[in-house]
């Protein structure tokens, strides 16, 4: 038989199911987000690089000039070098039959059989393509859906179309690992490149080393050794990538983000515990009456301190039991996605012991610490107190409101009573307004934040003021292509941009890092720089670069003024730096110089460019797609061998899309803690109505209406609503700036700038107002309906 005391906790959770629910709803919302994070950090930190690892990556990365296979034997005849395989990479354009064209860098391989570096795992169709087909990366199926068996049409740069039909479909998580602007691969047999147009050479060299393939510092040395044995055999060196063997090049920017979701996971339970909180000592102020009935008839201190902590480890376990198996659902599907969006395979779902562990310590120990003080306070209070009345509420001390409400003779008496009311328990207030200011904090930061990537977004678009980007396979001369271009209708301005592949040296001639540089003409009206110290190029500057912020990283004091170690056509020379701008670039550095001493001195090629840069009359992406391709088809229909047509903004739409997914993940926890919050302010509202019982009957005796009755609750609700607001405003700002850092940090390397946007402090007011409206109803209409005998019979 149950004893007396378990039949009334059993009795606290079943008659009052809207307080069992608001607070099993706080706990559960904390674990379950919890859960999620969690599981979802255990799995991309040990999936992504385990992923990664079985496609046995290549630690080396070498874009040289052509080499043919022979050469391979001398590098592998290396003595820090496991293996090495070549590749041929280079770009067409391909469409579905009808379709829209894309870019597509086609890697042909030698032996689909004996590939052992970088390897593709079948996804459907043939794992090897016979000579005129293809193999598809998976993630090119977004911009070319088509079946196994289908076929696409393939343009090359001479404007010959081609159709190739697609033998199956395979995984590459190596190949453009790192590079979320890469276009999507696919693969052909080495004996098609004749019949694609290309010579029968490599031009990328893939290399294993036979040490420690996590060793940075190992696989620099070795690449130092293979470069200069490519160097010594004639051919020139244009980019150098190096990757440890089991660290996806995107992991530290994916768990810098996790991180930030956690921390945000974290405070969510933290707002959680908060409720819990306030829920409890409402509770407890509510059956003070009872406590003392339970003292009188012998109840001892420890048995009522006993029964309140199980009701809360009940409360804690039926959370448990809701959040546990959605958060590891949740935490499989957000890494799902993640790692659709990195190109690695998940090794399957599975039960995160950490995170259970995580999820089960939150639901037992945060609600027992939370709730430990108010149960505590509760259960020794002195029974001639409780039975009084004045329980553990203490003296309400609301005379100032009386005394603010008189100075202002235009406030009614029942808004008084609201104002009078909303301060009338000031820790419950100071907690409630807690999670909603928070909540609210948050929600404005994430729109602060998504402004300010925007904007950092855009101003990197001053980089790419050509509506449209033609890269051409052979050099054509500036003035010729611009005299064509200009015959086009629409066709505003062009210029010739030239291009050259470098390498930044340590003092040991140890490559730091790749450096792209671009040379536009001196007087170019295409490039609008965002500096940050120095100078822009000027005319006649000779062996000077201005180069972006991401170099930091590798040379922290680095200054205008400093000389920077290039080898550019495995020529070392000492450059000039004059100065630093900002630029979207994470890994890969990018610096300007000047058209004239590239193309005269180091292309050798004076007067002549592979790439222009064109102004059309329209500026939207759509305008710029179409031009595009009317600039193609007019120059390929001349006998210009194009290689490829971009339009300006595709790149900043690729970038915008990547910071979408992000800001829609913590929107998601930020809509989150707004959920607490309502729940905090429905509990907060339940409860005050329940303790103005009698009050609401003497308003009831003396002719108040029942519109009455629900105008002055739902007015406390939302004077609350609008004090979280301001309070949430002030927070906002250092949020956003903490977000703001990190998040930018780990996505550009480099800081934004604090910017604020109006949409997210009006959305969170409008919202906030709901919430309040929301959360007061149910109770507004509960204490409406109370009669006066009803009144008379509580408690």
């Amino acid at each position: 038989m149950i004893r007396p005391r378990w039949r009334k906790v059993l009795a606290d959770l079943w008659d009052n199911k809207l307080r069992t629910l608001l607070v099993v709803a706080s706990i559960a919302v904390g674990v379950f987000s919890i859960g999620m994070i969690a599981g979802t950090y255990v799995i991309i930190s040990h999936d992504m690089g385990a992923s990664y690892a079985s496609a046995n990556p290549a630690n080396i990365d070498l874009q040289t000039e052509n080499f043919n296979p022979d050469f391979l034997a001398t590098i592998e005849r290396l003595e820090s070098v496991q293996s090495a395989e070549g590749r041929r990479i280079f770009s067409v354009r391909a469409r579905v039959p009808g379709g829209e064209w894309t870019r597509l860098d086609l890697v042909a391989v030698e032996d689909f059989e004996q590939l052992q570096i970088n390897e593709l795992f079948l996804q459907s169709g043939s794992p090897i393509p016979e000579d005129r087909q293809m193999l598809l990366e998976h993630s090119g199926l977004e911009d070319l859906p088509v079946n196994v068996g289908d076929s696409l049409e393939i343009q090359l740069p001479s404007g010959v179309v081609k159709m190739i039909p697609v033998a199956g479909v395979v995984l590459d998580q190596a190949t453009g690992a790192g590079d979320f602007l890469a276009p999507p691969f696919a693969y052909v047999p080495f004996e098609s490149l004749t019949w694609l147009g290309q010579p029968s050479a490599f031009n990328h060299l893939y290399v294993t080393i036979a040490g420690d393939g996590n060793d940075e510092d190992l696989i620099r040395q070795v690449a130092v050794q293979v470069s200069d044995r490519v160097e010594k055999s004639g051919r020139g060196v244009y980019r150098t990538m190096l990757h440890e063997t089991n660290q996806h090049p995107m992991a530290s920017t994916v768990q810098a983000i996790l991180g930030i979701l956690f921390a945000l996971g974290i405070l969510i339970v933290m707002l959680s515990s908060s409720l819990i909180a306030n829920t409890l000592t409402a509770l407890l102020t509510q059956q003070t009456p009872q406590i003392g009935m339970m003292k009188l008839v012998g109840a001892r201190s420890s048995q009522i301190l006993t029964m309140y902590i199980v009701l809360i480890v009940i409360f804690g376990t039926i959370a448990l039991l809701i959040a546990v198996p959605a958060g590891g659902q949740a935490a499989y599907a957000l890494s799902k996605l993640i790692a659709d969006k990195m190109n690695f395979e998940l090794l399957g779902y599975r039960i995160i012991p950490l995170a259970m562990l995580i999820q089960v310590v939150i639901a037992l120990v945060v609600p027992l610490a939370a709730g430990y003080l108010p149960v505590h306070n509760g259960s020794r209070v002195h029974v001639q107190t409780a039975i009084s009345g004045s329980g553990m509420g203490g003296g309400e001390q609301i005379g100032w409101v009386e005394k603010v409400g008189t100075r202002f003779k235009n406030i009614s008496r029942p808004v008084l009573i609201s104002l009078r009311n909303t301060f009338r328990r000031k820790g419950r207030l100071a907690l409630t307004l807690f999670t909603l200011t928070i909540g609210g904090a948050i929600f404005i930061s994430v729109f602060n934040v998504q402004r300010s990537l925007n904007d950092y977004i855009d101003q990197i678009g001053r980089y790419f003021v050509a509506d449209v980007t033609l890269t051409f396979d052979r050099p054509y001369r500036v003035d010729e292509i611009n005299q064509v271009l200009r015959e086009i209708p629409q066709v505003i301005y062009s210029e010739g941009w030239a291009y050259a592949a470098a390498e930044i040296l340590r003092p040991d001639e140890s490559v730091v890092s790749n450096l792209g540089i671009l040379a536009p003409p001196a007087d170019s009206k295409l490039v609008e720089p965002v500096l940050i110290e120095g100078r822009w190029l000027q005319p006649g500057d000779q062996q000077a670069i201005t180069i972006s912020e991401a170099i930091w990283s590798d040379f922290p004091d680095l200054r205008p003024g400093d000389l920077l170690s290039l080898k550019i056509n495995g020529k070392v020379d000492q450059w000039m730096v004059v100065g630093i701008f900002r630029f979207i670039s994470r890994d890969e550095i990018i610096a300007y110089t000047s058209y004239d001493y590239v193309s005269q001195q180091l292309l050798h090629r004076p007067g002549q460019s592979m790439s222009y840069r064109v102004v059309t009359e329209e500026h939207s992406l759509e305008a710029q797609k179409q031009m595009g391709a009317v600039i193609d088809s007019y120059l390929r229909e001349r006998g210009y061998h194009v290689s490829e047509v971009e339009a300006g903004k595709a790149t900043m739409q690729t970038a915008a899309e990547g910071l979408g997914i992000l800001v829609t993940f913590l929107l998601l926890m930020a809509l989150v803690t707004a959920v607490v919050g309502s729940i905090g302010l429905t509990g907060t509202m339940g409860m005050n109505v329940l303790e103005r019982t009698r009050e609401i009957g003497v308003m009831r005796a003396i002719g108040a209406v029942d519109r009455v009755i629900t105008r002055s609750v739902m007015t406390e609700g939302v004077i609350i609503g609008m004090i979280s607001f301001f309070l949430a405003v002030i927070f906002s700002f250092p949020i956003t700036a903490m977000l703001n850092r990190i998040i930018s940090l780990a996505i550009f390397n480099s800081p934004s700038q604090f910017t604020l946007n109006i949409w997210g402090f009006l959305i969170w007011l409008g919202l906030v107002l709901l919430l309040a409206a929301l959360a007061s109803i149910l109770p507004a209409r509960n204490a409406a309906r109370l009669t006066i005998r009803e009144v008379l019979a509580y408690e």
